[in-house]
């Protein structure tokens, strides 16, 4: 076999491997894949050109692998891959002054337990007493507890 033959399976098996640590989570094709090539690479080395390159071969193999994956599990590697933006919204943003008992609006959304609607001209996040609201039904305040807002149907 030749030697660049023997070459591109452990090259090959070395590539699968790092995509497998980075970018395809869990024993898929490409790392058993990866495994596979490597170990017939080694075997192949040390058939043709004796138990010296054979036994160069694997601990070259095993030394490349074991660098990248240490620096693959660096916190660094992983935050170039990681969402870092943050959610600053709220589903309800207003002050709860702004509502009192009794107040009437109409839901937006249908109210399944909870949904959006409007009362005195904001959209907010309502909850209701009953099982189910349909969307554009007339609602009415019932009680506020904290930041929620209980609606009843009218």
């Amino acid at each position: 076999m030749d030697l660049l033959f023997i070459l591109l399976f452990l090259i090959g098996g070395i590539i699968l491997l790092v995509l497998e640590i980075i970018a395809i989570p869990g024993a898929t094709i490409a790392g058993l894949s990866g495994i596979a090539m490597l170990i017939y690479g080694i075997y192949r080395v040390f058939i043709e050109y004796g138990s010296t390159w054979g036994i160069i071969s694997l601990f070259l193999a095993l030394l490349i692998c074991g660098i990248l994956l240490i620096y693959s599990l660096r916190a660094k590697t992983w935050k170039r891959f990681a969402l870092d933006k943050s959610i600053d919204g709220k589903a309800n943003d207003f002050q709860v002054q702004d509502f009192k008992i009794g107040d009437k609006g109409i839901s937006v959304t249908r109210l399944a337990y909870a949904g959006m609607a409007e009362i005195n001209g904001q959209r907010i996040e309502v909850f209701t007493t009953t099982s189910f609201v349909d969307p554009k039904t007339e609602i009415e305040i019932e009680r506020i507890e904290g930041n929620k807002i209980f609606v009843r149907p009218l």
